[in-house]
């Protein structure tokens, strides 16, 4: 049992992309008030990259998150399997001369996900996917975070926990 504790983190990143879903499909009316995205698996990969900044596995936990969100959301390899590794580098490069402070990770967060959002809107409106204009995604803008605001600070410390406690594929029993 105890050489499962290394995959805690991909299987709570599963039930985040779970999680994800239902919330699209249920709560869609809400979400459609300002054009705003659901971004609850990739506020997931951020949290753990800024509360663990040393473990270069987590780059990798981040690309397979993102191919399998990728498959499920999209149908196509792509946005998510480039975004979320490069966004949870980044945010481990960052996270090194942030202070520790709750205010200061979620202005990064905020950060992240327009950027993640703006990014996957170009590749997107690139290839032919979707016919948004600029304004119609600024207009999103607002909304976009403050959904993603809510869900940060409501899964701060579970996020926090897991990514203390059980970081991704590190052999614990070393530090006992």
């Amino acid at each position: 049992m105890r050489s499962l504790q290394r995959f805690v983190l991909a299987l709570a990143l599963y039930i985040a992309l779970v999680i994800n879903a239902s919330l699209a499909l249920y709560l869609h009316e809400f979400f459609s008030l300002g054009s705003s995205t659901n971004l609850l698996l990739s506020i997931g990969i951020m949290l753990i990259a800024l509360f663990d900044d040393t473990n270069k596995n987590e780059i990798w936990l981040a690309l397979g998150a993102g191919i399998i969100s990728d498959i499920y959301f999209y149908g196509i390899i792509g946005i998510y399997a480039v975004a979320l590794p490069t966004t949870c580098w980044l945010l481990q490069k960052v996270a090194r001369f942030l202070p520790e402070v709750f205010w200061a990770r979620m202005l990064v967060i905020i950060i992240a996900v327009v950027g993640v959002n703006a990014y996957s809107w170009l590749i997107l409106k690139i290839t032919g996917v979707i016919n948004v204009s600029v304004l119609d995604l600024l207009w999103s803008v607002p909304t976009t975070i403050g959904w993603s605001f809510l869900f940060a600070c409501l899964t701060y410390k579970i996020w926090s926990r897991l990514a203390i406690k059980y970081p991704f594929l590190v052999n614990l029993n070393n530090y006992q």
